[in-house]
């Protein structure tokens, strides 16, 4: 009979139980080696994986590929367009009647060239002058649409064109010219002034076959103009308005005009007249100036008949025959101007100088004591600006019926920043007195540039590094530019009291080759 269990007794609120280890597996020889072969096999193949991926990352893999099928296509240029701004114009008629409108004041001779080809000129329809059709009406040039004749030349077609015309009157004296200029959505007019005596208009020109409608932005030393009727312009196909600047902003010495387009592209320009008492006191026509950017640059600026000049400043009314730099800040930050004035012969003048400018308002920075000479202006800044120059001449005093010396007649033109050639460019010399061509080089090396008459001469100026020079040229001629990679350049006209000029521009060169695929 087998003894009883003894139940086990608590210890307290726990119970102890007592455990028994689990027994060990047994280690077999068999065993071990399965555990090898395993350990070997992964081993071999992580490094089959290694290598594989050494290999893809590595050795290069063999690949196909098939371009697609293209071909390059070389557009058909289309026709070059220049728009030249036609005659001089006035208010009201001779007699003085009809003063709220325009009317032309005698014809300009315009000159026109290419590279190759024959260009052709015709004068525009309408005009608020009223000169549609006629040899005072705006004139568009235009290249013919393909090479120009010469399917064999890699040089691009380059068309320019000028004009110039001399008022002798009452109430209109001295020189005007400008250049015959390509359409644009947007331009900006650095001169003029709606003032006492000064009268100043604003043309636009519509070469295209649709309509354009035009805004005026007018800023002065003020700020902003607000002037009514000045939006929602409309200019007809092959049409120019001729437009009051002082009907939107009255007496205001120093404006800035920056016309914007929509629809047709335009050119426009600014014309001003100054009437001191009885005696007139210069024309000129203004062209658009270099878009707003850090640096403009002014070549070409011609003093003349600086004693006779000083005398007159000293008048009554005179004081605007003073040389002034014209600035405007389109943005909403200030900024410091540095302004440069370098004779082309490399000597300093003692004119340079530093200035605050205020954004918004447009400002007339004198430049005093400049002698009789040739200059480079260049304004430098760290906000875009818009710039331009006012030069005046007065020729030598006249003797009235008494042998009293009287102040001699004067003329003033307004020289705007040009935007900086890259290329062969092409420029028209207009008619005028002793015309030059000013050539400024903004680069670390000096320059060799060929000034070349199309069909006649040629010639060589070397430009030195940051430094302008000047050459002869013949009036009424055309001379393409060559040997630069970046350069300035402008055309001056100075005579008695007669002075005028304007800026060459970059060409409007046609697309190059394009590749299409189908």
């Amino acid at each position: 009979m087998s003894e009883p269990i003894e139940p086990i007794q608590p210890v307290g609120d726990d119970y102890e139980v007592e455990e028994t280890p689990a027994a060990k597996p047994k280690r077999t020889v068999r065993g071990a080696a399965i555990v090898g072969v395993r350990v070997v096999a992964g081993t071999v193949g992580l490094g089959v994986a290694l290598a594989a991926i050494a290999g893809a990352a590595f050795l290069p893999i063999p690949t196909l590929t098939k371009a697609p099928p293209s071909v390059e296509v070389t557009p058909v240029p289309t026709a070059q367009q220049l728009v030249c701004p036609g005659s001089l114009l006035r208010l009201g008629d001779e007699t003085g009647q009809a003063a709220t409108t325009s009317s032309a004041i005698g014809a300009a001779a315009v000159r026109y060239d290419s590279t190759r080809g024959t260009v052709t000129a015709a004068p525009f329809d309408q005009s608020d002058a009223g000169t549609g059709g006629s040899s005072s009406a705006p004139l568009l040039i235009s290249s013919p649409a393909g090479d120009g004749g010469d399917e064999d030349s890699d040089d691009p077609l380059l068309v320019s064109g000028a004009q110039s015309q001399t008022a002798d009157s009452a109430e209109f004296g001295g020189l005007a010219a400008t250049d015959c200029a390509g359409v644009s959505t947007e331009t900006w007019l650095v001169g003029g002034a709606t003032s006492v005596g000064r009268t100043t208009l604003v043309t636009l020109a519509n070469p295209s076959d649709t309509i354009s409608t035009v805004s005026l932005g007018i800023h002065s030393d003020l700020g902003k103009v607000s002037a009514p009727g000045a939006t929602g312009i409309v200019v007809q196909p092959h049409g120019q308005r001729v437009l009051s600047l002082a009907g939107f902003a009255p007496d205001v010495e120093s404006p800035v005009v920056q016309v914007v387009s929509r629809g047709g592209q335009i050119v426009a320009n600014l014309q001003q007249a100054t009437v001191r008492g009885l005696e007139a006191g210069g024309v000129d026509i203004v062209g658009r100036a270099a878009t707003p950017a850090l640096t403009q640059v002014i070549p070409g600026i011609v003093v003349a008949g600086s004693a006779d000049l000083s005398a007159r400043l000293g008048e009554a009314g005179f004081g605007d025959l003073a040389t002034v730099v014209r600035v405007f800040v389109p943005g909403d930050e200030g900024t410091t101007a540095e302004v440069s004035v370098v004779n082309d012969d490399g000597t300093p003048t003692g004119a340079s100088f530093s200035i605050e400018l205020d954004a918004g308002t447009v400002q007339d920075l004198p430049v005093d004591g400049l002698v009789d000479g040739t200059y480079a202006v260049t304004v430098t800044t760290s906000q875009p600006v818009v710039a331009s120059v006012r030069v005046s001449t007065v020729a030598a005093p006249v003797l009235d019926a008494e042998g009293t010396p009287s102040g001699g007649p004067s003329d003033f033109a307004w020289l705007a920043g040009v935007e900086m050639l890259e290329d062969s460019a092409l420029v028209t010399v207009a008619s005028g007195p002793q015309p030059r061509v000013h050539l400024f080089n903004p680069t670390d090396e000096e320059a060799v540039v060929t000034v070349a008459e199309i069909d006649g001469d040629e010639l060589t100026v070397t430009v030195p590094a940051q430094g302008s020079a000047e050459t002869a040229v013949n009036p009424g001629s055309t001379y393409q530019l060559d040997g630069f990679d970046s350069l300035y350049a402008s055309v001056s006209f100075s005579g008695g009291a007669q002075i005028a000029g304007y800026g060459v521009q970059p060409p409007a060169l046609n697309a190059g080759a394009i590749t299409v695929y189908p």
